[in-house]
Parts: C-alpha cells; structure tokens; sequence
C-alpha cells in the first residue's frame, strides 16, 4: 500500500469516528448531573439552617434548569462526598461552594455568587454598653447559633482573648438570653435573624453593630474534569445566575 493510501485511510476512520466521539459527548450532556453542598459542620451543629439551604439550593437548580433549558439532575450526595464527585467529574454541576478561603482549583466558579450570607453582632436596642465594633468585646457575655469552625475569624479572635461566648441550637434560645440579660450580644445570620424576628414581633428590640463580622458568597461551579464544561455551557449557566439574581 502506497503512503498516499495509508492516509487516505487513515482519514476515512478519522472521519467515522470524529462524529461519533462528538455525538456520544453530546449525548452525555443531554444532561447535567449535580449536587448540593452543605458544609458538614453547618448540617451537624445547626440542622435547621443545614435543611433551609438544602431545600434553597434544590429550588435554584430546578430554577437553573427552567432558564436554561437544561436538563439538570440533582443527586442526593452532600457534603464531603459532594466535593469528591464532582471533583472527579463524575457530577458536573455543584451548588453551594464557597471561594473562601480560596478557589477550589477543580472547579470553576460561575459569576455572580447566588448567595451572600452576612453574619453580624446584635444587642438589645438602645443598650448602654461599650459595644461599638466587634473587636471590642472583651468582658462581654455572647452568644451564637453558628458553627464557630464556619467563623474562623471571629473563633480564632474569641479562643486567643477569651471571649465567654456559647453555642446554642436555636434562635429562639439565643434571642431569650440577650432580652432576659444573660447575654450582651447574639452573634447570627442577618437575613436569618431578621425573619425570626419580625416573625415573634422583636425586631424593635434588637440592633446590629458594625462592621460585619463575617460575609460568605456562596456559588454554583462545574467540574473542571466534566465532559459538559465549556465556555459555551458556563457562559449560558452565568447568564441565567445574573437573570436569576434580578
């Protein structure tokens, strides 16, 4: 056979199996895998913020799904496991990741964060205490109903100065020890708390300090190692985030 020929038919299998590898990638995309991530210290130490993020995280992908036009599956892996398969692109799509404290180099983060969570310091309103910034809390009594592992700051802040500041499961309970004096400050959420409040008709009993003390943009990102991410897909998954976020 001469070379000519041997190219020759070289490309004719080249040209039959091009298409197929393309048709079987566009098959695999038909639709989009995803999970949801909750951090494990959220979903251990406060289980009904854990459920509410969960249930807000399954509504944004069916929501993703309708403005996009895309299939998108969710699967029920949480947590640890959820980074681990969508790591492996075995799962394309996670929702929840935070970049903090810095960019998960397996994943691609998709613009803009859907989620900003601020967390702040509350006292009582009009309270005469030298309470201005959170800095300033040493011999002040606290109080939280967040994980202190999703806090570093302020946990790191409260270990090295010995801030008395306890855990509790509830807002509920957090908010009784501030208005019955046995707590100066409630560190919590503020769109979180802000519901609880105006829910038990407090919200008139309470003010945040500044600055605040913590904020976390939560994200949807794809798999680096996904057959489904390009720039096409990422692109049209940003666009519905920013339609979406409006």
């Amino acid at each position: 056979m001469s070379w000519r020929l041997v190219f020759c038919a070289a490309g004719l299998a080249l040209s039959s199996t091009v298409p197929q590898v393309v048709y079987a990638q566009q098959q695999a995309c038909a639709a989009l895998v995803a999970v949801s991530y909750i951090d494990p210290a959220l979903a251990g130490e406060a289980p009904a913020e854990g459920k509410q993020l969960e249930h807000f995280n399954a509504e944004l992908i069916q929501a993703l799904g309708q403005a996009t036009q895309l299939a998108i599956k969710l699967e029920s892996s949480q947590g640890r496991k959820a980074l681990a398969e969508v790591r492996s692109g075995r799962v394309d799509l996670i929702i929840g990741v935070s970049s903090a404290p810095e960019h998960d180099a397996q994943l691609d983060y998709l613009e803009p964060a859907y989620l900003q969570k601020n967390y702040r310091l509350w006292r009582r309103a009009g309270e005469q205490l030298s309470l201005k910034r959170w800095p300033e809390l040493s011999g002040l009594r606290g109080v939280q109903v967040v994980p202190t592992t999703e806090l570093t700051d302020f946990a790191v802040q409260a270990e090295l100065l010995n801030w008395p500041v306890r855990t509790v499961q509830t807002l509920d309970a957090a908010v009784d020890k501030v208005i019955d004096g046995r707590a100066d400050y409630l560190l919590a959420e503020q769109q979180e708390l802000l519901e609880h409040l105006e829910q038990h008709s407090l919200a008139q009993d309470f003010e945040f300090i500044e600055p605040v003390v913590e904020s976390q943009e939560l994200y949807v990102a794809l798999a680096k190692d996904s057959v489904c991410n390009t720039a096409a897909l990422r692109s049209r998954l940003s666009k519905a985030l920013v339609e979406l976020s409006q």
